[in-house]
């Protein structure tokens, strides 16, 4: 059964600690990346072991807030392909305590370690975006956000279920036990293109079409707030779509 997200519960998506303030200064200009096409079919395994991945250009994640805790930052380097159907997502997060327990689709995951994809294949319009939020687990919250713009939305999202999707995880530690230390998660996705189609663009995208994302890991159990594009908020907050960075579709080849 599709769970309708609640007013509140934006709020927490969009919100994601009071108590974390800035660190940095916002740079002038957000980044840019070029989603390359795969060579070849890829497995969604959560393995990251393909040519193709490890060709493709890596994503390091930024630390805005200082809401480090105790531990070292947890660092992220995210990849990203397309072929005709799907756009593929890689993580790959260093973390020495693993934290996901939601099980439920539409449960509450960023509450945990979790990481994110939000995108728009309508450059010209970023009042509304998608939202895939997937922890350590495997678990993810879908959702289709609107009324963002340069602040964060707090009002609703519509009910919406996206269709195909494929997520595999491969764990370096032991989930949910903080007794120890562990290193680290690899979490894939594949995402149909065709559940992008809603928000205007091309859908297949074309050589040079330009969508606007942004790509967040959420805090966990003794973690930090990070993301590619810096959302200019001063406090640790993911929803401010103007500030998504730019991905370039390239038909050319990823070269492994």
């Amino acid at each position: 059964m599709k769970v309708i997200l609640s007013a509140a519960a934006i709020v927490v998506l969009g919100v994601a600690s009071a108590l974390a303030q800035r660190a940095q200064a916002p740079p002038a200009d957000v980044p840019s990346y070029t989603i390359h096409q795969a060579t070849g079919p890829i497995v969604v395994d959560g393995r990251a072991d393909e040519a193709d991945w490890q060709a493709a250009a890596g994503i390091d994640f930024i630390f805005p807030w200082d809401d480090i805790t105790k531990t070292a930052p947890q660092s992220t380097v995210a990849r990203m392909l397309w072929d005709a159907n799907n756009l593929y997502v890689l993580y790959q997060c260093v973390d020495p305590y693993l934290d996901a327990k939601v099980t439920q689709h539409d449960g509450p995951v960023w509450e945990e370690d979790a990481v994110e994809i939000f995108a728009t294949p309508n450059a010209n319009n970023l009042n509304a975006y998608y939202g895939y939020e997937m922890n350590a687990a495997g678990t993810f919250l879908d959702y289709l956000a609107h009324d963002a713009g340069i602040k964060r939305t707090d009002k609703t999202c519509f009910e919406w279920q996206s269709e195909g999707v494929q997520i595999a995880t491969t764990l370096d530690g032991t989930l949910n036990d903080h007794s120890d230390r562990d290193r680290g998660w690899v979490l894939e996705v594949a995402i149909p293109l065709d559940n992008f189609r809603h928000l205007g663009g091309q859908i297949p995208p074309r050589d040079g079409d330009l969508w606007r994302l942004n790509l967040n890991r959420t805090k966990g159990y003794e973690g930090q707030f990070s993301m590619w594009s810096d959302s200019h908020a001063p406090e640790a907050s993911f929803h401010h779509s103007a500030y998504f960075g730019k991905a370039y579709f390239s038909t050319a080849k990823v070269r492994p």
